[in-house]
């Protein structure tokens, strides 16, 4: 009964943290108000890149704080930045206070990457439950999904003005570190040492990741495919100026979130019940959504979102399923090198979208960018269905973590 009281508290910071970190009322209405202040849409997706660009820079310092302080209080100091950057956007609305802003948000995303996401896998194994980690995640995604849809009705507030879409902000993200305040690793609340039993250093650590890889070839597939479908199908932040493209008025543009992440709930919801399909069965959903992408740039229009909505269905099932397969394969000993590793990648493929999208922009229309990103995943789809195959199911997961034990032996608790 005690390790149950223990679960439920940490799922309960877990969660409530999820939720206030999206309940951001300034999430919608950001990137049209930088737009108002002469931002074009090739400066737009350079401060999205300067996002992707601060995290990376940043994740080594990210990972030593955080191996330093412990989780809580490195997504705590991550929040605390970001908090900073929000209000920057207010009182400094010129490129380069949007600049300084969007950096100090990536830095904060340096965070949540690897302390956030090694507390919740670490946090369930503690426990003795990491074989509920896929449901736990899509709950984790749908309190994020609840909060984002909650936010979504932050451009009605846009007629009282973006002074009170900030301090709204703020104030949630105040609620999301109280929460997360309340998430231990341990199931008996002591504070637990991040490294493993061999003291090895953050550097150390991620040099040790290209011959993980290299020992765990299912592991790096597994991540490169994630990340693929991650990246090039993340359409959130493109979701106002798209709004406003097909005709919405800045004050209504915040529905296109609040359907897009109707959809996004309905598929985390219920990943976990195809986690034992076939990976080749998966991939061919890949395919189907490059398709769906494809088939909205055609149909740019308000009846076209109902392809957009499909797609966000699958791709979000998708991610669920195939983050939770990667977790799987990684060495708990070695995860916050691992998740720090996969956060400079997804900022990185990200920044990518960024461009193909920015560059669409300047085109004429953002539906250029989604038909290059549509044709690039039916690309990842067939590639991981040729080249990846069934090759990386559940049953290779306790054979990869056997071959760490010989070539990596740190610590006895590997896997």
């Amino acid at each position: 009964m005690k390790k149950d009281k223990s679960l439920r508290k940490f799922l309960h910071g877990i969660y409530g943290y999820a939720f206030f970190n999206k309940f951001l009322l300034i999430s919608p209405v950001y990137a049209v108000f930088m737009q108002s202040h002469g931002i074009t849409e090739m400066q737009l997706s350079t401060l999205l890149i300067v996002f992707s660009v601060a995290t990376i820079v940043t994740q080594v310092p990210a990972t030593w704080l955080t191996n330093k302080v412990g989780h809580k209080n490195a997504i705590m100091f991550g929040q605390l930045l970001k908090g900073i950057g929000f209000t920057l956007f207010l009182v400094w609305p010129t490129f380069y206070g949007f600049f300084v802003g969007m950096f100090l948000w990536g830095t904060m995303s340096a965070f949540y990457g690897t302390a956030y996401e090694g507390l919740i896998y670490d946090g369930l194994r503690a426990r003795h439950h990491n074989n509920i980690y896929a449901r736990v995640l899509g709950m984790r995604y749908n309190a994020q999904a609840v909060g984002s849809a909650m936010a979504a009705f932050g451009s009605l507030l846009m007629f009282f003005g973006y002074g009170w879409v900030t301090l709204a902000s703020l104030i949630s993200m105040a609620m999301s570190m109280f929460c997360i305040s309340r998430a231990d690793i341990n199931p008996t609340g002591r504070v637990l040492p991040v490294k493993p039993a061999k003291p090895i250093k953050t550097i150390k650590l991620f040099t040790n990741v290209y011959g993980l890889c290299r020992a765990l070839p299912c592991m790096f597939l597994s991540m490169a495919v994630c990340l693929f479908v991650r990246d090039f199908s993340y359409l959130d932040d493109y979701l106002s100026p798209i709004g406003i493209e097909i005709g919405l008025p800045v004050e209504y543009v915040g529905l296109i979130q609040f359907f897009v992440l109707g959809c996004m709930i309905l598929g985390q919801t219920y990943a976990y019940r195809f986690a034992d399909v076939r990976e080749r069965t998966k991939f061919m959903a890949i395919c189907a959504l490059g398709g769906l992408f494809t088939l909205f740039a055609f149909d740019y229009s308000l009846g076209g979102l109902l392809l957009l909505g499909v797609a966000y269905v699958i791709m979000r099932a998708l991610h669920v399923l195939l983050y939770a397969r990667f977790q799987d394969f990684v060495p708990p000993a070695c995860r916050t090198a691992v998740l720090s590793v996969y956060n400079v990648a997804d900022k990185t493929f990200y920044s990518i979208l960024c461009l193909v999208m920015g560059f669409g922009g300047t085109l004429g229309s953002w539906r250029y960018g989604v038909l290059a990103l549509g044709i690039f995943l039916i690309g990842v789809g067939i590639w991981a269905f040729v080249v990846v195959g069934n090759g990386c199911s559940i049953a290779n997961v306790r054979r990869n973590k056997n071959a760490i034990k010989t070539k990596y032996p740190v610590g006895n608790d590997i896997v």
